[in-house]
């Protein structure tokens, strides 16, 4: 809202007719006792009582003041019960949207798509806002139900009833839910149906600029994340400063260093790693981890990773071992296999090859146990890298052989197949040096969702 709130923001404030979030907005700013809105709202306030008879000498000055402040007092009080009021109701529709989910839930995808669109019951905000959550969340553990989620929210957002709620909002909401579902796609590597997706939630945005920044940043912010994935870093770094400047603005700290924290990946993919580490450490000074404990586990993630790539071993080491509880907080068995993988790469990086290999071979094992081939593949190559440090000839060519038959059955891109051969041809011929199998491993890190990327072999 700037310095002070705008005049129609302060008119529909002291008539009730603000949404939630800006009531509450303008209410602290006017708690905190701005008399330049106070007197903005002036003709706005309720009608005060008449002066008591009984003030005596107390100047016309003094009277009018007092009426004032009853005249103020009430409306904070009014606002103040509007906001309970509110605050029950949005419980009481939490709760029956996440009865209306569970219902939903029992049925096939297709059977929930036919309920959203033939009954009114299925169409609430707080319906889609619970699908939004939940479409985030599975984005971390199973993809293709992320995409089922996303599907559904774009469902209930575009059939809001749109008689109780500003145009604006409605098309937040829907924005939103466009941006989630082409976040889902794009993590499911789909990334050409998550642009479609992504060119609708932009399209809402244009169509109305009353949109809230914080819907807009949020879009952007997942769009960034596409760009990223898909190589064209120029403009995921325009996008996320843009998200880094709205949230500063709007004081959200804890979006801002999740944006912080993307902006950081950027840099990872284009190798800057020292301003990479920099923004990380923004990022973890402002990440709640009550609120978002797997964006904040990412982050020291990230910068253990960075850390160990800079030579910094002994500080990776370090922060490795403190953030391990973290690891195991969140349960899941695929935060613990990140968390042996980063195990291997710390220990590779201080000399400690026995146990990079003993990790290694078991992140291999359980990402290929998992199905994740090709997270396997890639930790056969960290697997590799060890053999050939040491000298193992004949254990790098048998890994070499297990990834290329890996990548083959996947039908990857020619480009990523094109530098495993490389490496493999490398391997046979006993010449598949340390430098070239990291080479490798970061192209097909970074290709692994754009096919576009060249694989040029170092000199």
């Amino acid at each position: 809202m700037g310095e002070h709130p705008r005049q129609d923001l302060l008119d529909r404030f002291a008539r009730g007719r603000l949404s939630l979030a800006e009531t509450r907005a303008v209410l602290a700013h006017l708690v905190g006792g701005c008399e330049v809105c106070r007197a903005a709202t002036a003709a706005t306030w309720e009608v005060a009582p008449a002066a008591d008879p009984s003030a005596g000498t107390a100047s016309a000055v003094d009277v009018a003041d007092r009426a004032a402040d009853r005249a103020y007092d009430q409306v904070i009080d009014r606002v103040f019960w509007q906001i309970q009021q509110k605050d029950v109701a949005l419980q009481r529709e939490a709760a029956q949207a996440r009865e209306i989910y569970d219902e939903l839930h029992r049925h096939p995808i297709a059977h929930q798509l036919l309920l959203i669109g033939n009954s009114p019951r299925f169409r609430s905000r707080s319906l889609c806002e619970l699908l939004l959550a939940k479409c985030h969340e599975a984005g971390f553990q199973d993809p293709r139900q992320a995409i089922d989620l996303g599907h559904l929210a774009v469902g209930v957002a575009d059939r809001l009833p749109a008689d109780d709620t500003p145009s604006e909002i409605v098309g937040g909401i829907q924005a939103r839910a466009w941006a989630q579902l082409g976040n889902a796609l794009r993590i499911g590597g789909d990334h050409a149906a998550a642009g479609q997706a992504f060119d609708s939630a932009t399209a809402l945005l244009d169509l109305d600029p009353r949109i809230l920044p914080l819907d807009r940043a949020r879009v952007l912010d997942q769009l960034g994340s596409l760009r990223r994935d898909q190589g064209r870093h120029g403009e995921a770094f325009r996008l996320l400063d843009q998200v880094i400047a709205f949230y500063r603005k709007l004081g959200q700290w804890h979006l801002l260093g999740r944006a912080l924290a993307q902006k950081a990946m950027v840099c990872d993919e284009v190798g800057d790693v020292e301003t990479e580490m920099v923004l990380l450490r923004q990022a973890l000074d402002l990440l709640d981890p009550q609120a978002d404990p797997r964006m904040f586990l990412a982050a020291r993630h990230n910068l253990v990773l960075a850390l160990s790539q800079s030579g910094r071993h002994r500080e990776a080491f370090a922060l490795m071992y403190h953030t391990r509880p973290l690891y195991l907080e969140t349960g899941d068995r695929l935060n613990l296999v990140r968390l042996r993988w980063l195990e291997g790469s710390v220990a590779a990086g201080l000399g400690q090859l026995d146990r990079a290999e003993m990790a290694f071979r078991e992140v291999r094992d359980a990402l290929a146990d998992l199905g994740l081939a090709y997270d396997a593949a890639l930790a056969g190559l960290d697997l590799a890298g060890v053999y050939a440090a040491q000298g193992r000839r004949a254990d790098t060519r048998r890994v070499a052989e297990e990834i290329r038959v890996i990548f083959q059955s996947l039908s990857i891109h020619r480009e990523a197949l094109a530098a495993i051969l490389v490496f493999h041809q490398a391997a046979m011929q006993d010449e598949a040096e340390a430098q070239l199998i990291d080479d490798v491993a970061r192209f097909l890190k970074r290709c692994r969702h754009n096919p576009d990327l060249r694989y040029l072999r170092r000199s």
